[in-house]
């Protein structure tokens, strides 16, 4: 069996039922598969990224053929080939849940210190949306990180804690096994 390569395909456009059937049908007619996704819609527009695994000349046809899913589908569409890290540094899985009323600059400052640390945001999701009894706007946060082993777990707790009390927002931090 051949080895595997791989090619990312990102697309953003107006939403419509049927999107996800016909990007999946792409790739399978291309004889490649969707390894991984993240799909989301913010206000109308879909928005999209998937990792593809197939063998070289089957990921150079959807290189080759992208254009005609982008007009069937209304999508912008790009693809790329993932980057090689040149050398991954120890590092422990953990998951980060932040939540707080609403105000700007949470996801900056907190990314901020993470970067500082050392610490790659994995992926992220966040949210906001309205407390059911005042509807007051509530932002949450969710966010798997990875964590360099050398680096020492209780200083990370204490800088988040400080985070914390001066944004005012609550945050939960644990092991991602």
């Amino acid at each position: 069996m051949a080895d595997k390569d791989n090619l990312i395909l990102t697309a953003v456009g107006p939403d419509k039922i049927g999107l996800v059937e016909k990007i999946s049908e792409f790739v399978l007619k291309q004889g490649c598969n969707i390894e991984d996704s993240k799909m989301a819609v913010f206000c109308g527009e879909f928005a999209l990224i998937l990792l593809i695994s197939g063998e070289s000349r089957q990921l150079l046809n959807i290189a080759n053929t992208y254009n005609e899913l982008a007009t069937q589908t209304r999508l912008n569409i790009g693809i790329k080939a993932p980057s090689r890290k040149e050398h991954e540094e120890s590092s422990l899985p953990y998951k980060l849940a932040v939540s707080c009323m609403d105000h700007p600059g949470v996801v900056y400052k907190l990314s901020s210190i993470l970067s500082q640390l050392g610490i790659n945001i994995e992926s992220m999701e966040t949210k906001t949306y309205a407390a059911p009894v005042s509807g007051t706007s509530i932002f949450r946060l969710e966010a798997l990180l990875s964590v360099p082993a050398k680096l020492n777990i209780n200083a990370v707790r204490t800088r988040l804690e400080s985070f914390a009390r001066e944004e005012n927002v609550d945050f939960e931090m644990s092991l991602n096994y």
